[in-house]
């Protein structure tokens, strides 16, 4: 791979970690845009059939994405501080915006009863995790302080689910963190811990490496495993398995809007807590930024159209 072409790669990757760490922007699709996504795929598919190859190709991506998680976290910490509703509103706005471009898989195709009973389903499974989290009261932010031994482990299968949104355009990984609670103390400790060792402080340095390394073991092995499921799924149940990503997505937009984190702050909310915008003010906010988000996903995917079409055009 020339240098040029490597550093694109590196580029590429770095928006790929942009999209996945920000809830209701999903990588794949950045991945499609930038016309790298069939490329990770084979790389992956193939990593240990053609190693040098695919490694040639995963290197940079992987690299890109780790180097843009450092500002988004940054920038996602300040944005959730005491306008979460708001914020929320932004990534629910990413995701309507993008149901258009995941509907574009299956426009020729005249939904059956299976179809829908697969979008059903999905749905209701997106919705029972963020109403789960609230019953549940899935408060890991503890955890993540404390860092038992234990819970290194539990954050493996974490980066494996996240790992979703890598390989399926459309689908958020942050989005997906978000439902199950994990996403805010996330950003939380690793921007307390980067300001804890900026002012001296190195004592949880170690433990933040440790976690995001086991997230990554996670994300490695889902990536891995689930672009070997996807490409199963997708050759012998192409139109289920995306009528199936459809209503996940379409359920991940109710469940933005309930689940265990959104759900403190609407009690923290009703009690006028400091730093927290009043309703009336947040509210309206909210629509506005919901509506923003919507018309620049659509773009995005109106855009990702129209790389498809030189391409088909060119092959032809």
């Amino acid at each position: 791979m020339k240098i040029k072409e490597w550093f694109k790669t590196l580029l590429s990757g770095m928006a790929i970690g942009f999209g996945s760490a920000v809830p209701g922007v999903s990588g794949g699709t950045i991945a499609v845009i930038l016309g790298i996504y069939e490329k990770i795929i084979w790389a992956v598919s193939h990593l240990f059939k053609h190693f040098k190859e695919a490694f040639r190709v995963l290197l940079p991506t992987l690299l890109g994405i780790a180097l843009a998680l450092v500002p988004t976290i940054y920038l996602m910490d300040k944005a959730l501080n005491g306008l979460l509703f708001a914020v929320i509103c932004v990534f629910a706005g990413f995701i309507i915006g993008s149901i258009p471009g995941i509907k574009d898989e299956v426009k020729d195709v005249k939904p059956t009863y299976k179809h829908i009973i697969c979008l059903v389903i999905a749905g209701l499974i997106a919705i029972g995790l963020g109403v789960g989290s609230v019953l549940a009261k899935t408060d890991v932010s503890s955890y993540f302080y404390a860092a038992p031994v234990w819970f290194y482990f539990v954050l493996i299968p974490v980066g494996f689910i996240a790992s979703v949104a890598l390989v399926v355009p459309g689908l958020s990984g942050g989005m997906i963190l978000l439902l199950i609670g994990f996403y805010t103390p996330f950003i939380e400790v690793t921007t307390d811990t980067v300001k804890n060792c900026l002012s001296g402080d190195w004592s949880g340095f170690g433990s933040l490496v440790a976690m995001f390394g086991c997230f990554l073991i996670g994300i490695l092995l889902g990536f891995y495993f689930i672009s070997k499921l996807m490409h199963f799924l997708l050759a012998k149940y192409h139109d289920l398995t995306f009528y199936a990503i459809i209503g996940f997505v379409l359920g991940s937009v109710i469940a933005l809007f309930y689940n265990f984190e959104i759900y403190g702050y609407y009690v923290m909310w009703s009690l006028g807590g400091q730093g927290y915008l009043k309703m009336y003010i947040e509210i309206p906010l909210g629509v506005v930024l919901l509506i923003g988000a919507c018309i620049l996903s659509y773009l995005l995917v109106r855009y990702k159209r129209k790389v498809e079409f030189k391409k088909e055009a060119v092959e032809e």
